[in-house]
């Protein structure tokens, strides 16, 4: 099993990611023609493992078969949509390792402070 889940439906995203309450979830928005993207494939499954004490789980979503994410089609970049409780709360866009790193860490601390920028 891998540590992404693909999200192929509106009512799988709306059971699996709007089902858990009180967990970051990590939507990578990717377009067909270029699926999830491989350079930050690694990255994220060292994070994985790295805060898995943490609420945290982790999607990739097909833009184009997916309902709902219509505003991230025909993009050139990965959108990565950073969420908790049905809302999004940060998106990063392109291959930003670091800047999604710290993100992720913060918003997962378990003292509660989350991230703000």
């Amino acid at each position: 099993m891998g540590f992404q889940t693909d999200i192929r439906s509106l009512e799988q995203y709306r059971h699996e990611v709007l089902g858990t309450p009180g967990t970051l979830q990590v939507l990578e928005c990717y377009n067909d023609w270029a699926g999830p993207c491989k350079p930050i494939q690694a990255t994220l499954k060292a994070l994985y493992f790295s805060l898995s004490d943490r609420p945290l789980k982790f999607y990739t979503v097909n833009v184009d078969k997916v309902h709902g994410f219509e505003q991230y089609r025909g993009k050139c970049q990965p959108a990565f949509l950073l969420q908790k409780d049905g809302v999004v709360q940060q998106i990063v866009t392109g291959v930003q390792g670091p800047p999604l790193v710290q993100l992720i860490t913060s918003m997962t601390d378990p003292a509660g402070k989350g991230a703000t920028m």
